[in-house]
């Protein structure tokens, strides 16, 4: 994924922390659901699409799967980090064209896309309104934009449920310290979805249901999380990956992913 400028972190700072993520961001059971989960909820949107926009396309996971799509179409690609570039042009092909920029100035003419993606990038941005106010700009007339609306705050909490608060917080400590540190909570809850109205968008919100287990949780916490702790404390997270497998095996959760889907009229 790429972004505008994050809370507290500079463009140059989020494309060096997701370009060591570039080879296996979007990998495993976890984010495999999700994925069909979400394609499945906008498989409408998709299957009428043209001109498509994947604002933040990070490695081309669901690149892939609109080059994929039946019927002839354009698809873009657009990411702030050249490493998740030359992931997705590996994952995705030729068949789609990439370009290194930054959603909060993106190189496109006015109403150049009819439909616009944006996975997981709206958290990390500073200036939401203006990041979904140039997105809205490239959308022609019955154009859609839809973004995903929030952080792993489902997952955090699933762990909490089945660790125990205790427990919960030594994982949190070790390996999610360095999460980013957004303002979220500062923020109205709707934030996005306040964002859409205001760029002109008619707003409608969906739900991506997708179930996993205790077990592909720890395997999503050593792809997306593990390459970011230091080799000094691999170790121990290591042992907590471990048990967190273990225990969590035999337990299957129901994640949501909240969709937010804006129009604009023609």
């Amino acid at each position: 994924m790429a972004s505008s400028e994050p809370s507290g972190r500079a463009p140059s700072n989020i494309a060096e922390y997701f370009g060591r993520l570039a080879d296996t961001y979007g990998d495993g059971a976890y984010y495999g659901n999700r994925r069909r989960a979400v394609i499945g909820a906008i498989a409408g949107e998709v299957a009428e699409a043209r001109d498509m926009l994947d604002a933040g396309c990070g490695n081309g996971a669901y690149l892939t799967k609109f080059v994929e799509a039946a019927r002839e179409r354009r698809v873009t690609g657009v990411d702030l980090t050249f490493d998740m570039l030359a992931s997705a042009r590996i994952r995705a092909g030729a068949k789609c064209g990439l370009i290194n920029a930054n959603v909060a100035h993106l190189p496109f003419k006015a109403g150049a896309f009819d439909f616009i993606f944006s996975s997981h990038v709206l958290q990390f941005v500073a200036d939401v309104e203006g990041v979904v106010a140039e997105m809205a700009r490239c959308l022609r007339p019955h154009g859609v934009l839809i973004a995903t609306g929030q952080r792993d705050d489902g997952v955090r909490q699933t762990l909490a449920a089945i660790l125990g608060e205790e427990r919960w917080r030594e994982y949190r400590e070790v390996i999610f310290r360095r999460a980013e540190r957004r303002e979220a909570d500062a923020r109205p809850k709707n934030r996005y979805q306040q964002a859409f109205a205001k760029a002109g968008l008619r707003v409608e919100e969906r739900v991506a249901e997708f179930a996993v287990t205790g077990e592909e949780i720890a395997e999503w916490i050593e792809i997306r999380w593990r390459p970011l702790i230091p080799e000094g404390e691999r170790e121990r997270a290591d042992e907590m990956i471990g048990e967190l497998a273990k225990i969590g095996a035999s337990r299957s959760v129901v994640q949501r992913e909240p969709l937010i889907v804006g129009r604009r009229e023609g």
